[in-house]
Formats: structure tokens, C-alpha cells, sequence
């Protein structure tokens, strides 16, 4: 397995890309707060053929961090390289929501969904899969919290949480 990495860091900010290789596919995993500073050559050093972004670990885009996605992923499209957006965090559902073409091409394969427990009041994320999803009507099922083991409920609007899914 091929691993490598870059690290960007500018005004105390750290957003880092790490990367494996899976046969013709390219895993890269984002951690960090995508601003101004948020470099993304790494994804395209050297040409995948296939790229699977894991994003369940971006808490934060900026209005900055937004305009270097859309260029980076805007030039990953031109190389029509195939890009699947896994385990997306709320913060890149919103993103998804508000702007048409966020994506830009990029299939979203998965979202982290937020997810409250009424007797403890923990709240939690939980994957998952878009095609599930819309099997299942934008309707989540309650799920076991993991602090108290009683049901907890999705805790969203799924008509606002899954907008981007109804518009296809």
C-alpha cells in the first residue's frame, strides 16, 4: 500500500491530506478546516485514475475555503477524473445544499447524519449511504445511542438536510 501525505498550516490553521492507494483507486482522507489556506495539489500528485475522498473530518469550510474547493474540484473535473465524496460531514451537506454545483461532477456516496438521544441527550453522527437514503424515502430510522442504548432520532429536517439528494 502507497501512503503519503501533505500539510499545509497558515494562522494556526492545519488542514492535512493523506492518501493510500487501492489498485486503479486513490483514497484521500481530509482532516482539518478548510480555509484560504487549504491546498489540495496533494489529490491530483501523481494523476489517480479514480479518486474517493473521505470527508467525515472537515468540522469547518470557509467562504475562502469554499472558492479553493470549487477550483480544486473544478480542475479535477476537467481531467474527468471520477471522484466520489464519502462520509461527507454536516458542514459539507450544508455546503452541498446552499451551492449547485459544490460537487462539481464528484458522486456524494455518503453523509455523516447528526443524530440526538431524547433520554440522555447525547447527540452523535452516524453514516449513511445516499442510495439507502433515498430507498427509504428520506427517512431515517431511529438508532441506538451509544450512551444510554435508548432510540435516538435524526436529528434534522430531512427535506432541508437531503436537499441536495430530491434535486436529482
Amino acid at each position: 500500500m502507497n501512503r503519503g501525505g501533505i500539510v499545509a498550516r497558515v494562522k494556526g490553521q492545519l488542514i492535512q491530506i493523506t492518501k493510500e492507494q487501492k489498485g486503479n483507486v486513490t483514497i484521500a482522507r481530509i482532516v482539518g478546516i478548510i480555509d484560504e489556506s487549504a491546498k489540495f495539489d496533494a489529490l491530483l500528485t501523481p494523476l489517480p485514475k479514480e479518486l474517493h475522498i473521505m470527508c467525515k473530518e472537515i468540522p469547518r469550510i470557509s467562504s475562502a475555503g469554499v472558492k479553493a474547493w470549487m477550483k480544486a474540484f473544478q480542475d479535477i473535473q476537467t481531467k474527468k477524473i471520477p471522484v466520489k465524496l464519502i462520509e461527507c460531514s454536516s458542514s459539507l451537506v450544508e455546503q452541498i445544499n446552499w451551492i449547485s454545483n459544490f460537487t462539481c461532477g464528484a458522486t456524494v456516496e455518503s453523509v455523516m447524519c447528526p443524530y440526538n438521544c431524547s433520554k440522555c441527550k447525547s447527540d452523535f453522527v452516524a453514516t449513511n449511504k445516499c442510495v439507502d437514503i433515498k430507498a427509504k424515502n428520506f427517512e431515517l430510522p431511529d438508532l441506538i445511542c451509544p450512551k444510554c442504548k435508548s432510540a435516538a432520532v435524526f436529528d434534522d429536517q430531512p427535506e432541508e438536510y437531503f436537499q441536495f439528494l430530491m434535486r436529482k
